[in-house]
């Protein structure tokens, strides 16, 4: 190696003159090279993570559409529902408190007019039928009634007044299917 020396306001300067300066030139290359693909591998993995955070993410919000709609639906639905059972409530309301308040004063017993009614009908004759209302003078039901004939039902009135009902009157009488139905209402006159 050669220097050259050479001098300026005082200073001594010291020139390289080599034929072959930075004989390291392949390390540095290798070096940058291999940094650079480094840096490359880093940044595609990064782009590689990121997409797949973003493909989750979207599945994720497709998914949180779905059970927000469900939701919806489930609520919508609850909705209706709460909305039948309080129109329900208050239809069969007042009938339900009525009947309630009579069995708990136990003033009326069921099975003793179940068995007036059973020894009223005519052989072969049923109840189809059943569904009390209130009334001032007692008890009153309105009722459906399967017999074989219509020659049964004069029988039936007669029995019926016999095991204490009254104000039995026929509302409708019909002849379906090889048999004669009545809807008729009555009070049971034993209840207070």
């Amino acid at each position: 190696m050669m220097a050259n020396r050479q001098q300026k306001n005082g200073w001594i300067l010291k020139v390289n003159l080599a034929s072959q300066p930075r004989r390291n030139r392949r390390l540095y290359r290798l070096l940058v090279f291999g940094l650079t693909i480094l840096m490359v591998a880093i940044m595609t993995g990064l782009v590689i993570i990121n997409l797949e955070s973003i493909f989750e993410f979207q599945k994720l919000n497709q998914s949180n559409k779905v059970l927000k709609e469900k939701k919806e639906n489930l609520t919508l639905e609850n909705r209706q529902l709460s909305q039948e059972v309080s129109n329900l409530r208050r239809r069969y309301q007042l009938p339900v408190d009525e009947i309630n308040s009579i069995l708990e004063r136990k003033s009326f017993s069921w099975v003793l007019f179940f068995s007036r009614l059973e020894e009223a009908l005519p052989a072969r004759s049923y109840l189809t039928t059943l569904t009390p209302s209130s009334s001032s003078s007692g008890r009153e039901f309105r009722m459906k009634l399967t017999l074989s004939s219509r020659g049964e039902l004069g029988k039936l009135l007669e029995n019926l007044k016999s095991q204490g009902f009254e104000g039995i009157r026929v509302l409708t009488e019909s002849f379906q299917e090889n048999n004669f139905q009545v809807e008729m209402l009555l009070k049971d006159a034993t209840v207070d």
